[in-house]
C-alpha cells in the first residue's frame, strides 16, 4: 500500500474519516437540538460505527497511522473522546500486557482464564471484569515502570487522563443529560463491546504456539467491517504489521493454525 507524506498508508483515510464521523456524531445531541427521530438515527449510527472506531485505535496503537508524533498524539486524544479508551490503556493493558506475554498465562492482562484455577470465565464476567480492571492494572503497570526509571508510561497515562477529564467536564456543563447519554454512557458500553470481542478471540484455545493462541474468523463482510481483526492469529504472530496486510499473512501461515480454531461463526 502506497504512503502518503502524512500517513504511512493510504487506505488509512478511512480510519480518520470514520473516527471523525463518531466524534461528530457523539457531540451532535449536545449542541443541536433534535426530535426521537433524530437521536434515535444517532444512536443507530453509534452503535454500528463506534466499535470501529475501536479498532481504529487498536489498530492504531500498534501502527502510528501518521509520520508525525505530533500528529499522533492529537490523534491519541480524539480517540479518547471517540472510542472511550485512552491510547495510553490500550499500550499498556494490551500492547505490553497481553501480546508482551504468552497467551492466557497467569501475566497476561486480558487472558480468558482465572489466574487461580486456570478455568474460563464466562462471557459476562470476562466483560465486567476487564471494564472494572482496566484503569487500575494500567496504573499499576505505568507505576512499575517508573520505579524501573521509565517514566513516560506513567507520565502520557495522568496526561491523558487529566485531558479525558477536563474534555468531559467541559461537555457535560454545556448539556449534561446529552454528554451522560451520547460520551459517558455510549463510551462505557463501547468499552464493554471490546472485552467481547477479546472474549471470543481467545475461548478455548490451547495456546501451545503463536499459531495455536487465537481464534480467527474469516468471513468477508465481517472483516471488512473491523478492518481484518477476524484474521487474529496473523495479528497475534506479528502485531505491529498494518491491518490492511492480515489477510495475506494469513494466508502465508494457514497451513499451521488448527482448523478448530477457524470459525465459521462468531461465539
Amino acid at each position: 500500500m502506497k504512503k502518503t507524506s502524512l500517513i504511512r498508508y493510504k487506505i488509512d483515510l478511512i480510519s480518520i474519516t470514520l473516527v471523525l464521523f463518531v466524534l461528530v456524531l457523539s457531540l451532535l445531541p449536545l449542541y443541536v437540538e433534535l426530535n426521537a427521530l433524530g437521536l434515535c438515527l444517532v444512536v443507530g449510527l453509534l452503535l454500528f460505527f463506534k466499535p470501529i472506531a475501536s479498532l481504529v485505535q487498536h489498530n492504531h496503537v500498534h501502527y502510528p497511522i501518521f509520520v508525525s508524533p505530533l500528529l499522533n498524539t492529537a490523534f491519541d486524544l480524539l480517540l479518547a473522546i471517540s472510542a472511550g479508551h485512552l491510547c495510553s490503556e490500550w499500550i499498556l493493558h494490551h500492547n505490553i500486557g497481553h501480546h508482551g506475554n504468552p497467551i492466557n498465562s497467569r501475566d497476561d492482562t486480558s487472558s480468558v482464564r482465572h489466574a487461580d484455577s486456570g478455568t474460563y470465565m464466562g462471557k459476562l464476567e470476562y466483560i465486567v471484569s476487564g471494564s472494572l480492571k482496566i484503569y487500575p492494572d494500567c496504573l499499576k503497570m505505568a507505576l512499575q515502570f517508573y520505579r524501573q526509571k521509565k517514566p513516560r508510561y506513567l507520565r502520557v497515562l495522568i496526561l491523558e487522563t487529566l485531558f479525558w477529564l477536563a474534555v468531559h467536564a467541559y461537555f457535560l456543563s454545556v448539556n449534561l443529560k446529552m454528554a451522560f447519554c451520547f460520551l459517558l454512557l455510549a463510551n462505557g458500553i463501547n468499552r464493554a463491546l471490546v472485552w467481547l470481542g477479546a472474549y471470543w478471540h481467545h475461548l478455548n484455545v490451547p495456546a501451545e504456539d503463536i499459531y495455536t493462541s487465537a481464534n480467527m474468523y474469516t468471513g468477508r463482510i465481517f472483516n471488512l467491517i473491523s478492518l481484518n481483526i477476524g484474521y487474529h492469529v496473523a495479528h497475534h504472530e506479528q502485531p505491529t504489521l498494518h491491518w490492511s496486510r492480515l489477510k495475506a499473512r494469513t494466508a502465508e501461515i494457514l497451513p499451521h493454525i488448527p482448523p478448530r480454531q477457524i470459525l465459521e461463526k462468531i461465539p
